[in-house]
């Protein structure tokens, strides 16, 4: 019999395994769950060196699977400006002050988390408005979402953009009848230029603005700044019971950077890293994802995805609908790629036998991306692809049984859906109109018999696994409400699916790689609204101690 490295005992285990979905004990030895069972199935692994873990009869669960997350960006926003909880010009202008005083030798500054209607009466934000909180350097502010940001003068100066600039289709520098920027700007090319200005010089977006690595190449000193950031950033996750993170920016920099990091033993959770096809680059450039899985192909570092974006939000309009958004006539958002771009593009990766996950959050998006899979599966053939779709915010109800024929999988954020109780309801419901009860629908594509896979989509919501838990399970919109089981699963199980490691992970099993999270409450028995206060007291990532709280 072999000797435990650890064992943790007294737990209410869930463990995803339908062949055993509950119980008490568990032992690890190297990386891998050797037992597991009641206390007394478990105890004779027990060894001298053995470390002893006793649950106190709470849950311990599968490590978090983090299906959709932007890491870099994430780990470079801990510790910033936030803003996300002002709500008129007066709390923003406060809070911008206090932080100058706690941060006097910045250069720049930078907010992050608003919101287009967080300001209320006060809105819409302009240039203008940011030069009167901020008149006497650069200052920007990022939307949540990260698809908008905003500059005052200096910034604008500073960044070249003060009089527009030459954009990729779907990117905006917004201007006034005379030719000069308002302040806003739509999509990452607009608010790149200002984005650069920060103290990092904008690589921390590098692998979804562009795709690209830095230019000039990142000195010695910048890529140990970088490679600290990521430590950071995976702490943070480790912290929340995240085991494994599916980035969704995607250059051979990030790559670099997580492989020095795990040649040094410090890579304290799984990364997927894809490549980025930006709709500006040469269809042939993607031919760079296959060299990129050739030499990244590890449980700890692994590449093998395409990451590309379909459209953009609704709430800029930007998001591709099937119809003229209301009010708007003749609008019906701003695709990235047309159909037969996306098409030819569909084919070409998915015959290196790669995954393609596509960034579409209207219901034209979702529609033109699965007519792309269509095209490629007839012609490279039926496999198991696996591709995804991310977000999916609104869906023609006819395309619903297509997900799963064509055996796509949903990658859904919950935090962010809409009759979550804390969400605010404008002005998604003014954009979609009559359309409102065929979005957000993570019941209706699971009772397809579609995988549902749960993620933050961090830094444009909280990473907080347990946050997401509370949205899906207390969401009050036309029958999405999830239950904790399909929760849990699209947290563990279902991630495990989506990087084809359900033979290895998102289970508590035996053989099954050690990535357990212990957490300091019984979910069972914890009310739907009061699981964000649910936290791990314990992450294990690859059988090792990566978070003790």
């Amino acid at each position: 019999m072999p000797h435990a490295d650890l064992i943790i005992t007294n737990a209410r285990m869930i463990t995803m395994n339908p062949a055993q979905p509950f119980a008490q004990s568990l032992a690890v030895a190297g990386n891998r769950i050797i037992a597991i069972g009641s206390n007394e199935d478990v105890a004779g692994f027990k060894a001298k060196h053995t470390r002893m873990i006793d649950a106190q009869g709470k849950s311990v669960i599968p490590g978090i699977i983090e299906g959709h997350v932007h890491l870099f960006g994430g780990a470079a926003e801990l510790g910033g400006l936030m803003v996300s909880h002002v709500n008129s010009l007066a709390e923003f202008h406060d809070s911008v002050s206090q932080y100058r005083k706690a941060h006097p030798d910045e250069k720049i500054v930078i907010a992050h988390g608003i919101a287009h209607e967080s300001l209320g009466k006060d809105g819409p934000i302009t240039r203008q408005m940011l030069d009167r909180i901020v008149p006497d350097m650069p200052f920007y502010v990022n939307c949540f979402d990260h698809h908008t940001a905003w500059a005052n003068t200096k910034a604008l100066e500073a960044a070249g953009i003060m009089r527009g600039r030459e954009l990729p289709v779907g990117n905006e520098i917004v201007l006034d009848s005379e030719g000069n920027a308002t302040g806003e700007l739509k999509e990452p090319a607009a608010y790149m230029p200002v984005q650069e200005l920060g103290s990092t010089g904008g690589r921390e977006f590098l692998g979804m603005n562009t795709g690209g690595n830095p230019i000039p190449p990142a000195t010695p000193s910048q890529r140990a700044s970088d490679e600290a950031l990521l430590k950071k950033g995976i702490a943070f996750a480790n912290s929340l019971g995240i085991t494994t993170m599916h980035n969704m920016d995607g250059n051979w920099y990030q790559l670099e950077l997580l492989k020095n990091i795990l040649d040094q033993g410090e890579l304290n959770a799984r990364m997927e890293i894809p490549f980025h096809q930006k709709n500006y680059f040469e269809i042939a450039r993607v031919d760079e994802a296959a060299e990129m899985h050739a030499q990244y192909k590890g449980d700890m570092l692994h590449s093998g995805r395409v990451k590309i974006f379909m459209d953009g939000v609704m709430e800029t309009l930007t998001a591709l609908m099937l119809d003229d958004y209301p009010g708007y006539p003749g609008n019906t958002g701003a695709p990235l790629f047309t159909a037969a771009q996306f098409n030819e593009l569909a084919t070409r990766i998915d015959k290196f036998k790669l995954q393609i996950s596509v960034h579409a959050i209207g219901d034209g998006a979702v529609r033109r991306t699965l007519d792309g899979y269509e095209v490629a599966q007839k012609a490279n053939g039926v496999r198991d692809s696996r591709h995804r779709i991310e977000h999916i915010e609104l869906i023609d109800p006819s395309d619903i049984p297509r997900i799963k024929q064509l055996g796509v999988i949903a990658s859904i954020q919950p935090v962010a859906g809409y009759g979550v109780p804390w969400m605010p309801k404008e002005p998604i419901r003014t954009r979609l109109g009559d359309k409102l009860p065929y979005s957000y629908p993570w019941q209706t594509i699971r009772n397809s018999g579609a995988t549902v896979a749960f993620s933050s989509d961090w830094p444009v919501a909280s990473l907080d696994p347990f946050l997401g838990f509370k949205a899906a399970l207390t969401a009050d919109h036309f029958g999405q409400k999830q239950n904790l089981m399909d929760t849990l699963h699209g947290f563990t199980a279902a991630g495990a699916m989506m990087d084809f490691t359900e033979d290895r992970k998102g289970m508590l099993k035996v053989g099954h790689l050690a990535d357990i999270a212990v957490l300091n409450s019984d979910l069972e028995e914890t009310r739907a609204q009061d699981m964000d206060a649910v936290k791990p007291v314990m992450t294990v990532c690859d059988g090792r101690v990566v978070f003790e709280g």
